[in-house]
């Protein structure tokens, strides 16, 4: 069905044995053939999925959740009109979930041409916008995208059982990975740098293990079992500065930063959003 798929619209298809920055190919196809919107490519991997074991006591068998390897695990990029490049991550086993990876930079930026309001972006970082109220306006619409029906649609197009055993159901979507960033935009590269090493220094001495784990929805108490780590690293040849701070809790953290000199990046990063207690809410 994937090969039929690529071949309909006379895009690659291709297993990966070794490692690869599957992204970066994807754009690169993008640009080279000029795609504008539609499927770039296919990707095929092998890598550990959540699914269903069949286990046995005496006299008895039951089904238990496991994570093994994934024969067949695909990665399908598209070119998206409002969101431009995103990639959907299929596992063709049991339980047959998808994950849909998108960029929040990329919707705005398209909004913002699409709007004539000037811009210069450097990678996933705007350095300059020639009106910054509205911007903001824009981007606070990010949420409130209908994503039910974007998600959805994107299902339908690489799932075909939803169009025959699977017909009338939906998907239920869920935040499983986030990163929200607060970028602080400066005029000039001289002023984020004498004010950078004051900053990096305030949140390693200033901002302990309660702090942290406070800002990450958790309290710092006796039943608590995992690591909290502060970690101030130098990375000269990434970032100019040189440096940024993490803190993390288990798998979430936060990160300090700054982008091309004149953006300073605060970023809480979400990899296993279990760790919240929330309110259940379904976007179907």
């Amino acid at each position: 069905m994937r090969r039929r798929m690529a071949q309909k619209h006379e895009r690659p298809y291709q297993y990966l044995s070794t490692s690869l920055r599957k992204e970066d190919a994807a754009r690169q196809l993008a640009e080279r053939d000029g795609i504008e919107e539609g499927l770039v490519c296919i990707f095929s991997v092998l890598e550990p999925c959540r699914t269903f074991s069949l286990r046995f006591k005496p006299a008895q068998a039951y089904v238990e959740s496991a994570k093994r390897k994934c024969l067949h695990l695909y990665y399908y990029y598209f070119m998206d009109r409002d969101l431009g490049l995103i990639h959907v991550r299929v596992q063709t086993g049991f339980l047959l979930q998808i994950q849909i990876y998108l960029n929040g930079y990329e919707w705005l930026a398209r909004k913002l041409a699409a709007r004539e309001i000037g811009c210069t972006k450097i990678d996933n970082v705007f350095a300059w916008i020639e009106d910054l109220p509205k911007a903001q306006r824009l981007a606070n619409r990010f949420s409130e995208l209908d994503w039910a029906k974007i998600l959805n649609r994107y299902a339908n197009r690489v799932v075909p059982q939803l169009g025959d055993v699977l017909h009338g159901c939906q998907y239920y979507w869920c935040a499983a990975q986030a990163e929200y960033s607060t970028d602080v935009m400066f005029k000039s590269t001289a002023g984020l740098r004498d004010l950078y090493p004051r900053l990096l220094s305030h949140s390693t001495l200033c901002f302990g293990a309660k702090e942290v784990m406070n800002f990450l929805g958790r309290k710092l108490c006796g039943q608590f079992r995992g690591e909290v780590v502060c970690d101030l690293s130098s990375q000269v040849s990434r970032r100019v500065g040189g440096s940024r701070i993490k803190h993390r809790v288990k798998q979430n953290w936060l990160k300090m930063y700054d982008k091309a000199g004149l953006v300073l990046r605060l970023e809480t990063v979400i990899n296993n959003s279990t760790e919240f207690r929330v309110r259940e809410a379904s976007l179907a």
